[in-house]
């Protein structure tokens, strides 16, 4: 330590020029550091002294006394030695000696020296007030051990100040809540109370109140959370509430408030109802009148079986009913159960609010009983409303249909005359482009564009709707073009010397317009922009409609440019600040670096001597020389950016590099102050993540943040005389509020081995949990392996059965994301914890994920443990699996009720991530779909020709059918049920008859079947089948006898009563000697043994690894026989098989007629009660 200091004393010397420089006062600083962190409490879950743990020789002892996995490997310093040079090697982590880590805490102690005397003495004396702590620099008020804040005096709400000044710094927010968990809930609360916490930050607000302020057992507190609090707290710490603190915290009076309750995810929704219901019983959800009123809205978590309960209750008004859906977002399924309990006149008043969230049968139902030759007009023009206003149409296409064909006379558009364009209105989205042609062009005159034009047109509609415009020189005779059909001008015409625009006023509405250009128009649309493209009133235009326009801009043009980029913002005004700061992120990544380096070298940017940032200008902070206007009032306080708003404000203008932070470079990265690691890192991270659910920093970037958080680690170890010796001592100076700020995306720069060796056993086990909590698509863009998920999550989930004694909801909470890497172990939680985590638990992004097929099954069997067999699932059992549906058997598939695959298709289909397209894939250097990066990186370096990787493609493209036939079947509904307009029907009975033939032509099931055995056969005999492939296949066998005996007895109306496969022969034999079976049980029979022969195909071709050619068959061929359903259920004492091509089945089209003459559709829906 005299070393350090000495080395440090010369350098803070060297550089000082401070009058009142002291040469001992660094000395002082660094001994006061040092003994308060190690006598300070830990931030970590069992909160600890840090004592305990440091030096590492006390967490090595750690670890052996907890029994830690792997202990012995993780305390040796040869592996741990191992793990360094490997990073060194593959990630470039170089070692940061003492005299490196001295320049950066020479930043720190710069900005000391520039403190006032006094201000210098409180601190050196430890008698700093609450004011004095706030004019420290933000890195000092990060970095200092908690003692510092315990005696200052502040209340609850003077803390909130402290986070407020900047909402943007997560850094700061995570560690105020962690300085304030031993504190009283009356100042907690007072602190949650005045807390200007952004939305973002909320499930990050919620993992501290619940892990670290442990409100679920505070049932002796006199003072009680808000709502908006308690409805962020993680499932497991809901789950967890004990009967005394939810009577404490008054929560069932809490639950009331519906304006609060609209804020939680439905996820919380799920876990909140699951405790109330438990705790209350279900008659206060919704038992009578009253509770309805008090808490109907909750009913937006509860499972179906509860929402069929309130049919026909006599006790409940269905008005109060409709009066909850109206107020109340709940899933489209759950609406639909409730609208079956509701009176017709409810119905009627509910449903253009309603409508969008109804299944198309209860759509076409409702129409029946409907009087639209009274009121077609107003019931249009509602929709109309309801519908189209909406920023982004979010209508399933098959409702949308359904409402179409009401408004709909015939389909012989050739004689359309104007009031039947007009009758469609808006609804002429569902018109092809072909169709709009045939429309004659007189119709369409700038009346009607106003009637018929939307948002939901596509660009090849809108084409066909201006050239009828044009047909009929309207444009000539109209002063203005419908802004809408600004999507639809030819290249050449945009180029023209006299476009139907004007630039300057029409600037807005065309760069809107351009979402839908092609490359062509677009290209157009840049050229015409150029001219006068630095204008600061065009520029404001471009960069809060379409920054696109300056991506032809090179980054040479645009560093020369940049006073005219920013005073476009300005000119744009406080009001559009928060609008340009998200647009702007739409600019070119090589772009926002421009404007970053331009900005360093303007004056004031550099903290001098150096290059580092001046962090003041890099976050544009508010300072002395930049005082904010008191006149402009921010509209957004807890926005993220509310901070750089204010500085926005100042009179002194900024160049706003705050808002091109996501272009961050690694020259720029390197470039930032370490002490101010994390503030800038968590501005970093909002800009990039706030880019869609699928959005990942650059690849380069990451590594290099990874680089900066070293140094910035480097700078702590010094400043807290914390000897280190390797990266897994390193890492064991992250707190919980450094771990929440750097995030698992960084972190898994280190790698599995390394995260899970990290010395300190509680940083180990909050850094995996950050991983856990991590969006799976970032494990594909990372550098991690398939390896390192499995180490990783063994590691975690061994820790967390040592601390719970078991596995439970809250170890699956916990484990989260890492769980079906983990092994066997899960199986042992219980039924009803395994469905919690599925529905309570994980988002839908956390549903896609890309697995190994050991994995695979065990997620399978995870969920046929919670969910039982796929044939008794309901619908929204279908959509809280999601995308986890991807790990299912074929023959799980197949036994799926139609009609909740039906309905639940919407939204498989809308909320999917396997068809996303994701960047930043290793070794890839465009983009790829998520299901090709997963099998890119699951065949490591195989790639995608991999047996793991192909393996996983065929389980997303049986899934992919799955939504599919889904989707179809809910417009074969429609068609069969509606009066659809003519000659639509007679053209579906025609494709209906041409489909049948191609599903029926050329395969012979019964010899592929037969090759299929004798193949099985000659390898049993020549000793050729490996044991797992023996028990497949003797498993494949068993289900199958099983499923035709079930499925036998099914048609019949017997009941098997543990019959077995031979007692069920003989009865079926001696029905049909008897002549008991009529003449359609016969035929159904005989369609279940073509049905078995086809599912033992289907699954012995995978056991036996058997191809196209080993069954003389075409690809196209086996294909179409491995995307047929088997043993699909109609209806009580009815069975039936499909005949479904592994080919896309448009949504226009039937399926095709099957052996009987009868359509296959309808031996897969069930009779129309049920639809």
């Amino acid at each position: 330590m005299l070393t350090v200091v000495l080395l440090f004393v010369a350098a803070v010397s060297a550089v000082s020029d401070d009058e009142n420089f002291e040469p001992g006062q660094e000395v002082l600083i660094l001994r006061s550091l040092a003994s308060k962190f190690i006598s300070a409490e830990n931030d970590f879950t069992q909160a600890r002294s840090n004592s305990a743990y440091f030096p590492f020789v006390k967490s090595r002892k750690e670890n052996e006394r907890i029994k830690r996995l792997n202990s012995t490997t993780i305390n040796s310093d040869d592996y741990m030695m191992k793990i360094t040079e490997q990073l060194k090697t593959w990630r470039g982590f170089e070692e940061i000696d003492s005299a490196v880590a001295l320049t950066y805490a020479n930043l720190m102690f710069e900005t000391f020296y520039s403190l006032s005397p006094d201000l210098r003495t409180s601190f050196l004396q430890s008698s700093m007030s609450a004011d004095d702590l706030q004019k420290l620099p933000l890195s000092w008020q990060y970095l200092l051990p908690h003692q510092f804040y315990d005696d200052l005096g502040l209340d609850g709400a003077g803390f909130a100040e402290l986070v407020n000044s900047s909402p943007g710094n997560t850094a700061m927010l995570y560690k105020i809540a962690m300085v304030l968990r031993d504190e009283s809930v009356a100042m907690r609360d007072a602190f949650m109370n005045n807390l200007n916490l952004p939305d973002q930050y909320r499930e990050d607000m919620g993992y501290i109140l619940g892990y670290r302020w442990g409100i679920e057992s505070e049932a002796d507190s006199t003072y009680d959370y808000t709502m908006s609090t308690l409805l962020h707290l993680p499932s497991d710490v809901v789950m967890g509430i004990n009967n005394a603190t939810f009577d404490n915290l008054n929560i069932a009076d809490k639950l009331e408030d519906t304006s609060m309750w609209s804020l939680a995810s439905p996820q919380s929704k799920v876990a909140w109802f699951t405790k109330f219901e438990g705790r209350k019983g279900w008659r206060e959800v919704a038992g009578t009148p009253h509770h309805m009123v008090r808490h109907g809205h909750l009913l937006s978590g509860a499972p179906l079986e509860k929402l069929r309960e309130l049919k026909g209750n006599k006790e409940i008004e269905t008005s109060l009913l409709a009066e909850v859906l109206d107020n109340t977002e709940m899933n489209p399924l759950r609406v639909q159960e409730l609208w079956e309990a509701l009176a017709d006149v409810d119905r009627e008043k509910s449903f253009i609010a309603q409508a969008s969230n109804l299944d198309v049968s209860q759509i076409l139902s409702h129409y029946d009983t409907l009087d639209l030759v009274h009121t077609p007009h107003q019931h249009h023009v509602m929709l109309e409303n309801a519908w189209f206003a909406q920023d982004k149409f979010n209508v399933p296409w098959v409702n949308f249909l359904a409402i179409s064909f009401s408004y709909m006379n015939n389909e012989e558009f050739v004689s359309w005359t104007y009031k039947e364009l007009q009758d469609l209105g808006k609804f002429v989205s569902i018109l092809s482009p072909a169709e709009i042609d045939l429309i004659p062009a007189d119709d369409f005159n700038s009346t009607m564009l106003l009637t018929i034009l939307s948002s939901t047109l596509s660009l090849p509609q809108l084409n066909s709707i201006y050239l009828k415009y044009l047909d009929n020189n309207y444009l000539v005779a109209d002063a203005t073009l419908n802004p809408i059909l600004l999507s639809a001008l030819p290249s050449a015409t945009i180029l023209s010397a006299n476009p139907p625009f004007i630039w300057s006023q029409d600037k807005t509405n065309l760069l809107v317009a351009s979402a839908k250009y092609s490359p062509g128009q677009m290209h157009s649309l840049h050229e015409i922009s150029k001219p006068g493209h630095w204008a600061p009133s065009n520029l404001s235009a471009i960069l809060s409609t379409h920054p696109q326009c300056m991506s032809d801009v090179n980054p040479r043009e645009f560093r020369a440019k940049l006073d005219h980029v920013v005073s476009a913002i300005y000119t744009a005004g406080p009001e559009k600040f928060h609008v340009i700061a998200t647009k702007v992120q739409k600019l070119p990544r090589h772009l926002l670096m421009a404007w970053l380096e331009e900005a360093h070298t303007r004056p004031g940017s550099k903290r001098l001597p150096g290059e580092w940032w001046n962090s003041d200008v890099l976050l544009d902070r508010v300072t002395s020389t930049s005082i904010p206007d008191s006149g402009t009032i921010n509209p957004l306080p807890s926005h993220p950016l509310a901070a750089q708003f204010d500085r926005f404000t100042s009179a002194n203008r900024s160049m706003l590099p705050s808002l091109a932070l996501a272009g961050m470079s690694c020259h720029c990265i390197n470039l930032v102050e370490t002490p101010d690691t994390m503030e800038v890192l968590a501005l970093y991270r909002y800009h990039t993540e706030s880019q869609g659910e699928v959005a990942a920093m650059p690849s380069s970037a990451r590594r290099c943040w990874a680089k900066k958080v070293r140094q910035f680690l480097h700078l702590k170890a010094l400043l807290f005389n914390v000897t280190v010796n390797s990266e897994s001592e390193l890492l064991s100076l992250l707190t919980t509020a450094d771990i929440k700020t750097v995030g698992g995306e960084i972190l898994l720069t280190w790698g599995g081995p390394a995260l899970a060796s990290i010395t300190h056993p509680e940083v180990m086990h909050e850094v995996l949990m950050a991983v856990g909590h991590t969006r799976p698509h970032l494990y594909l863009r990372n550098g991690v392996t398939y390896t390192c998920m499995k180490i990783m999550a063994n590691a975690l989930l061994d820790t967390m059965m040592r601390e719970e004694g078991g596995i439970s909801f809250r170890v699956l909470t916990h484990v989260h994301n890492l769980v079906p890497y983990t092994d066997t172990r899960v199986l042992k939680a219980g039924p009803a914890d395994i469905r919690l985590y599925v529905s309570a638990v994980l988002s839908p992004t956390c549903k896609a994920v890309c697995l190994k097929k050991k994995e695979r099954e065990l997620v399978r069997q995870m969920i046929l443990q919670s969910y039982g067999p796929p044939s008794t699932w309901l619908p929204l059992d279908l959509v809280e699996l999601g995308d986890l549906l991807v790990v299912m058997a074929r023959s799980d598939l197949a036994a799926v009720n139609p009609t909740s695959l039906r309905m639940a298709s919407a939204q498989l289909a809308s909320s999917t991530l396997f068809s996303s397209s994701l960047t930043e894939i290793r070794s890839q250097s465009s983009p790829l779909l998520y299901h090709e990066a997963c099998g890119a990186w699951l065949g490591g370096k195989d790639g995608r020709q991999s047996d793991e990787a192909v393996a996983m493609f065929k389980q997303w493209k049986m899934l992919a059918n799955f939504i599919v036939v889904g989707n179809f079947l809910q417009v074969e509904v429609l068609l069969k049920k509606s009066d659809v307009p003519k000659p639509r029907s007679g053209a579906n009975e025609f494709r209906r008859k041409r489909q049948a033939q191609t599903l029926t032509d050329g395969i012979d099931y019964k010899s592929i079947y037969t090759i299929v055995m004798n193949d099985m056969k000659a390898k049993f005999d020549a000793k050729e089948l490996s044991d797992t492939q023996k028990m497949e296949a003797t498993r494949v066998i068993t289900e199958t006898q099983k499923m035709l005996g079930d499925s036998s007895f099914a048609v019949l109306g017997l009941e098997r009563e543990g019959k077995t496969q031979s007692e069920v022969l003989a009865v079926l034999a001696e029905y049909k000697e008897a002549g008991n079976m009529s003449e359609a049980q016969n035929v159904q029979v005989q369609m279940l043994a073509v049905d078995t022969q086809v599912r033992m195909i289907q699954e012995l071709v995978q056991v036996l690894n058997l191809s196209a050619d080993d069954l003389d068959l075409t690809e196209d061929e086996l294909g179409t026989i491995l995307a047929r359903h088997t043993f699909v259920l109609r209806s009580p004492g009815a069975v039936s098989t499909t005949m479904l091509t592994n080919r896309t089945i448009p949504f226009d089209e039937e399926t095709s007629e099957g052996t009987d003459g009868e359509s296959i559709t309808d031996e897969l829906l069930p009779n129309n009660s049920e639809v």
